[in-house]
C-alpha cells in the first residue's frame, strides 16, 4: 500500500504547507507577520485621532497597523493593499433624535458610490419632494464651515467609512450552507469559462486571500478539510480508490519525478 501513503502524504504535505505557508524546511513555527483585521487597525487609527470610523463587517482583509502621523495618511495605508476597498468622509443630516446607525450611513455610502448617473433627481409630485444625488460635485474648500447653515443643516463632524463599494453581483439564498453551495458552483462555472492563464492568475489570487484569511478559521479550515478528505477516502469502493491512486502516481511523476509502484 505504498501509493496509499504517498497519497496521504501529499495531502498532508499540501495542507500542512497552505496552513503554514511561511515556516522554513525544519518546520519552525510560522512567524507573525504583524497583520491583523482590517477592523482593528481602523479601530486603533479612531482612537488615536479620537474620530468615529466605520468598517464594512464583511471585509475580512488583514492589513499592517499603520504608523502615519496624520489621518488621512493611516486610511491610505489601510486600503492600500486591500482589493477594491476604499475609505470615504461622510457627512450626515444633522436632526436632532435622528441620528443615522452605522449600519444606514454604510448602506447610504455604498449606493451613492455605485450610481452610473452623474445626477439625477427623483420626484415625488404627490407630497411635492424630491431625492437628489450629483455625482463628483466640486467640494469647496470652507466646505465644514457651511454645513450647519444648509436646509437641511448637516454635521459638520464627519464620519469615515471603509468598505468595499462593488455591489453584490449574485442573490443568494438559503442557509449559510447552501449559499456556500450556490457560491461553489458559480465559481466552477467560471473557471470552466476561462483560459488556462486566466485560472491560474484566479486560482493564485485565491491562495493569496487564502494566506490573509485570519489564522485560527484557516487552521480550524485545514483540519476539517483533512478530516472530509479521509472520509471520502474511505467511502469510495476498492476500484475508485485505484483510480486515485492511479491519478496520484501520474501526479508525482509529472511534477516530483516519483516512481511508480505501489
Amino acid at each position: 500500500m505504498r501509493m496509499v501513503w504517498l497519497v496521504g502524504l501529499a495531502l498532508t504535505v499540501a495542507l500542512s504547507g497552505a496552513q503554514t505557508g511561511g515556516r522554513t524546511q525544519r518546520g519552525s513555527k510560522q512567524q507573525d507577520d504583524g497583520r491583523v483585521p482590517i477592523a482593528q487597525a481602523a479601530q486603533e487609527v479612531a482612537q488615536k485621532f479620537k474620530v468615529q470610523i466605520i468598517v464594512d463587517p464583511t471585509l475580512t482583509a488583514r492589513v499592517t497597523p499603520t504608523q502615519a502621523d496624520t489621518l488621512e495618511k493611516a486610511l491610505d495605508e489601510l486600503v492600500a493593499n486591500a482589493r477594491d476597498v476604499v475609505w470615504r468622509k461622510v457627512y450626515t443630516n444633522k436632526v436632532l433624535g435622528m441620528e443615522p446607525t452605522p449600519e444606514q450611513i454604510l448602506s447610504a455610502t455604498r449606493a451613492l458610490l455605485t450610481i452610473e448617473l452623474g445626477g439625477v433627481m427623483v420626484v415625488n409630485p404627490r407630497t411635492a419632494t424630491l431625492n437628489s444625488f450629483v455625482a463628483n460635485y466640486p467640494a469647496p474648500s470652507n466646505l465644514e464651515a457651511t454645513l450647519e447653515q444648509m436646509q437641511p443643516p448637516f454635521s459638520a463632524k464627519p464620519v469615515y467609512v471603509i468598505l468595499n463599494p462593488r455591489p453584490q453581483q449574485m442573490a443568494l439564498r438559503g442557509t449559510p450552507s447552501e449559499q456556500f453551495a450556490q457560491l461553489q458552483q458559480q465559481l466552477f462555472e467560471l473557471l470552466a469559462k476561462m483560459s488556462p492563464e486566466e485560472r491560474s492568475q484566479a486560482l493564485r489570487a485565491g491562495m493569496s486571500m487564502w494566506m490573509n484569511a485570519d489564522p485560527a478559521l484557516r487552521n480550524q479550515m485545514i483540519l476539517e478539510g483533512m478530516r472530509m478528505s479521509f472520509e471520502y477516502w474511505q467511502s469510495l469502493s476498492p476500484e475508485q480508490q485505484r483510480e486515485m491512486m492511479e491519478l496520484g502516481r501520474k501526479f508525482f511523476e509529472q511534477y516530483m519525478g516519483g516512481g511508480s509502484g505501489y
